[in-house]
């Protein structure tokens, strides 16, 4: 099942292991993106000094 059919079925039932199923599946796709999925903010642009 993929993530929206398990959060309908968590929906529908109520049941905490539904719940638990549906995040999961959300994790491990979140997981799979890696850090090709994030946004790096990490750069050298701060040079800690002003141009005159």
């Amino acid at each position: 099942m993929d993530e929206k059919e398990l959060w309908e079925k968590f929906y529908k039932g109520g049941k905490i292991a539904d719940y638990i199923e549906y995040r999961n599946c959300v994790n491990m796709r979140n997981s799979e993106l890696g850090k090709s999925g994030e946004i790096n903010c990490t750069g050298s642009c701060d040079q800690g000094t002003e141009y005159r």
